[in-house]
């Protein structure tokens, strides 16, 4: 009789290859300008998980990219993809900000002459929280970030991607406003749902304009050290029964969400409006 094998933990049947998934780091990853070649996209929250993942595969593609957060991580992103061979700028803005939004939007212009892609990605919430524990500050400033961002970033972009009559705004919104989800708080979940709407309604109106408005709805993506300390937090027990719970078995990575974006973004995808694509392994199916 052999030994029998240890059965892999919940750390390890969470995301097999999180810490083998190639990057942009890689010597020998160059660009490649595909799809989006010629185009120019924003992509705001890019300094770090999905955001930065996008950001990454939309210069593979060809893209001009805006790399955009609150922190300085955004510079090194933007560095990574000109020292692999693409062209990207950083700038530092606050999507909840109407004048950063505007900065952001004209830098764009000056630099790279058009906005033709906007991903809606940046955002984040607290921890579950009791609803009669909430108070009217926290609520506001999470739905700022998720929701009142997505609205003023596309607002900005929209009157260029008008006299171009062509666009592409992706709406990074999550299965939390889809289904609810166990590690979002009520304000984050309702935020994306939100988000789902304002997609919906917005690609009604800008359709006639060659304009495309699409959401992606991921489910629990090893983005970044934040969720990676929710998902530790559970005991090993409760992480068996969640990862149960997704048919793959397994939770999600920032690269298996970045296409995605990408084919959103790109000429494939043009009949494709007002839709919203899942990504969580079978997690949430309608």
């Amino acid at each position: 009789m052999g030994e029998e094998k240890a059965e892999p933990s919940a750390e390890q049947l969470a995301a097999p290859e999180l810490f083998n998934v190639r990057s942009m780091r890689d010597s020998d990853h160059k660009m490649n300008p595909e799809r989006l070649s010629g185009k120019t996209a924003i992509v705001t929250g890019s300094s770090r998980g999905i955001g930065r993942a996008i950001a990454l595969a939309m210069a593979r593609e060809g893209a001009n990219v805006v790399v955009n957060g609150r922190e300085e991580n955004a510079r090194t992103v933007a560095e990574m993809i000109r020292n692999a061979g693409g062209k990207a700028i950083a700038v530092i803005a606050d999507v909840a900000a109407e004048e950063d939004v505007h900065r952001m939007v004209e830098e764009t212009l000056r630099v790279f002459g058009s906005t033709d892609i906007l991903v809606n990605n940046a955002g984040g919430g607290g921890p579950p929280t009791l609803v009669e524990d909430i108070d009217v500050s926290a609520w506001e400033r999470e739905m700022r970030i998720n929701l009142t961002g997505a609205f003023l970033c596309s607002r900005a972009v929209i009157p260029e991607m008008k006299k171009k009559r062509w666009g592409r705004i992706i709406n990074m919104s999550s299965q939390a406003g889809r289904s609810g989800s166990e590690l979002a708080g009520i304000i984050y979940a309702s935020a994306k749902a939100g988000l789902l709407g304002f997609n919906r309604q917005l690609a009604r109106q800008v359709a006639p304009y060659g304009i495309l408005v699409n959401a992606v709805a991921p489910g629990v993506i090893l983005s970044g050290e934040r969720i990676e300390k929710k998902w530790r937090k559970r005991a090993d027990a409760e992480r068996q029964e969640m990862l149960k719970a997704i048919p793959l078995g397994r939770l999600g990575k920032p690269e298996e969400v970045a296409p995605v974006a990408v084919f959103l973004a790109s000429d494939d995808a043009s009949y494709i409006t007002g839709a919203v694509i899942d990504v969580n392994g079978g997690r949430f199916m309608m």
